[in-house]
């Protein structure tokens, strides 16, 4: 079996790369400005920070005084809420229906977190709980995000389908992953589990980043309305 260490370094290897080829490409097409195009590679520094401090737990090297699930949560409690934001600045929705969507994912991830540092009822009573506040957002990703596009071009409208069939299948995965993992059903081991997870967050962050990079031209759509209000 591979150590776990070894995957939270390619991780954080891939994440920085990523961030850097992003950050070029965005300077070379004068947007960098443009939350459109800061937030990826912010997102992914994120990433790659919580993974270098994975690394660094799981090998010994350094004491950075907490656990691989609190960086592990941490990671998410930040880059998973710029994500939902994101979307949310693409579909052009409102202020309040962004941050009640970017609230959800914030409760998501907090529930998640207890769900695995506790144990016994309280322990299932969070995994239900984040689970609703999955479904939430399914809801707003799939209804009250997409009928904000109903008016866009088709080739905005598919960016962001794109965008947020990606987000949606690869977060339904991590629940399911946990559940089959150690505190769960024990089907998946420790090291399976982090390279599951390494694997989940690559495709779910890099692969974003990906289609955004792909479908530039089209992310250029968006710009026209991408002025600073209070709406914003």
């Amino acid at each position: 079996m591979v150590d776990a260490a070894v995957w939270f370094g390619i991780g954080a290897s891939v994440f920085f790369t990523a961030a850097v080829l992003f950050v070029l490409f965005a300077v070379q097409n004068g947007s960098i400005r443009s939350p459109f195009y800061f937030l990826p590679p912010v997102i992914a520094a994120v990433a790659g920070t919580a993974y270098v401090g994975m690394y660094a737990v799981e090998s010994g090297t350094v004491d950075v005084g907490v656990g691989l699930e609190a960086l592990r949560f941490a990671d998410w409690m930040v880059t998973t809420p710029l994500i939902t934001y994101y979307l949310g600045r693409l579909a052009g929705v409102e202020r309040a229906t962004k941050l009640a969507a970017v609230l959800a994912n914030v409760v998501m991830i907090a529930l998640g977190y207890v769900f695995v540092t506790q144990s016994g009822t309280i322990q299932w009573i969070a995994f239900s709980a984040s689970t609703i506040c999955f479904v939430a957002l399914v809801y707003l990703f799939a209804q009250t995000f997409s009928s904000a596009l109903i008016g866009a071009s088709r080739t905005s409208r598919s960016l962001f389908i794109s965008l947020r069939d990606l987000t949606i299948a690869t977060w339904a995965i991590y629940p399911v992953v946990y559940f089959l993992g150690p505190i769960g059903l024990g089907a998946v081991q420790a090291g399976d589990l982090s390279f599951l997870i390494t694997t989940l967050d690559i495709a779910a962050k890099v692969g974003l980043m990906s289609i955004i990079l792909f479908r530039q031209y089209t992310l250029n759509t968006f710009l026209s309305y991408d002025v600073p209000t209070a709406s914003q």
